[in-house]
């Protein structure tokens, strides 16, 4: 009903029906093949006699149906405006009672907060009280005498009935750490369990340090202990591996021992060339070494002293040798590469003295040669002197050494009855 009289089409329908008349399609578009067509119906009507219909089409109906509609038009926007004015209404309305609605959440949720802060300040105050009570129990468990105070006594049972041992000492630094007034006893005010506690375990931790620092020493030293325990197995066993030294002291080793020293001797002689010619009585020793260095020199490029060099090493690792032997001969090849030293610093000297243009002097020549030929005299006398004995010459600093260590690849004899180097 509603939708009919919105649209245009049904709001002309209701208005033509208002003034009596049908709708016509062809009348409301405005064609003019309609009024004939009805004015020719008309004419036949009255031709035949029938009843006469008045015609719609006349000013009157046209005005009329003109009114009707924009009657209706007024209506249709009446209409609208009313529903305009309900709607904004109804908005102002729901506005309105959601603003009442938030006030009210928030009044109730101010009251629930303040009715909670009021719970929680009487449960802190209950909590308060209850942490006096068991204070107050506490101490009363520790008093014994219930004379009000605690003693070092009773405070050192106290903590051991909680399993927390203690000395005498270490208690009375506890109530000296909580004795506030200094009368020796610890008063309600002045009871500490918790700080007490603290100092307990920080004392234990203390112990339990030095406890394993003491472990880890121990630990430290039984590795130790088993590392040169170890060191020690094993070279036991390399000693054990290794051939039995021959520890023959017989006079063909002493000899073969003495003569080894014909290698320093002899390549120290141009050291002692000016003694030989102030002492006469050198001469002889000398000629006889200087003899004996002719066969070496008598091969070419030197070869002969290299020979005898090379020789006397092999022989030295012979493990078969003598110790005594093998020990010597090391010694003098080892002096003999020492005659190298002086050797090169003369040279250095010499060298730099000439570029200073300042000679050495033959007085200091003569000095420095002397002084090379003595030390070596005096080497080869303690090593031939020590090795006619039947001992072995350890005694020269740093070449003994080196000497020893190069005849390390045998095992001492196990037997007990030869003599050792």
């Amino acid at each position: 009903m509603m939708s009919s009289m919105t649209s245009p089409q049904g709001l002309g329908s209701t208005a033509f029906l208002a003034v009596g008349g049908t709708p016509r399609t062809a009348a409301l578009r405005g064609t003019q093949s309609a009024p004939s067509s009805e004015f020719r119906s008309r004419s036949a009507g009255s031709s035949s006699g029938g009843p006469q219909v008045a015609s719609h089409d006349t000013p009157a109906n046209w005005t009329a149906m003109t009114a009707s509609l924009a009657m209706a038009a007024s209506l249709a926007v009446g209409r609208k405006e009313k529903r305009r004015f309900a709607t904004r209404a109804s908005f102002v309305r729901l506005k309105a009672t959601d603003t009442d609605a938030d006030v009210d959440l928030v009044t109730q949720l101010q009251l629930e907060a303040s009715k909670l802060r009021s719970e929680v300040s009487g449960l802190e105050a209950e909590r308060e009280e209850q942490l006096q009570r068991d204070r107050l129990a506490l101490f009363h468990s520790f008093d014994l005498d219930r004379s009000g105070s605690i003693s070092v006594q009773e405070l050192r049972t106290g903590l051991q009935e909680m399993g927390l041992e203690l000395d005498e000492p270490k208690a009375e630094g506890i109530l000296r750490a909580l004795d506030k007034d200094g009368d020796g006893m610890l008063t309600l005010e002045e009871f500490d369990l918790k700080a007490a506690t603290k100092q307990i375990e920080e004392w234990r931790a203390q112990d339990e340090a030095v406890e394993d620092a003491t472990r880890a020493a121990a630990q430290a030293l039984e590795r130790q202990s088993k590392e040169v325990e170890s060191e020690k197995q094993a070279n036991q066993e390399y000693i054990a591996s290794l051939p039995p030294s021959n520890d023959d002291v017989g006079l063909p080793t002493r000899l073969a021992s003495v003569l080894a020293y014909l290698l320093p001797c002899m390549d120290v002689l141009r050291y002692g060339l000016p003694l030989a010619l102030m002492f006469p009585s050198l001469q002889g020793p000398f000629s006889a070494l200087f003899a004996i260095s002719g066969v070496f020199q008598a091969f070419p490029f030197g070869l002969g002293y290299l020979a005898l060099f090379i020789g006397m090493q092999n022989l030295a690792k012979n493990t078969e040798l003598p110790t005594l032997l093998r020990f010597n001969l090391r010694q003098s090849v080892i002096l003999d590469i020492a005659l190298f030293v002086p050797g090169i610093l003369s040279g250095v000297i010499s060298l730099a003295a000439d570029a200073a243009k300042a000679p050495i002097s033959e007085e200091l020549a003569f000095a420095g040669n002397g002084i090379v030929f003595a030390l070596l005299v005096a080497c080869v006398a303690y090593s031939t002197g020590s090795s006619l004995l039947g001992v072995a010459p350890r005694g020269l600093p740093f070449i003994s050494e080196m000497a020893g260590e190069a005849i390390s690849d045998t095992r001492p004899n196990d037997d007990a009855s030869s003599s050792k180097p």
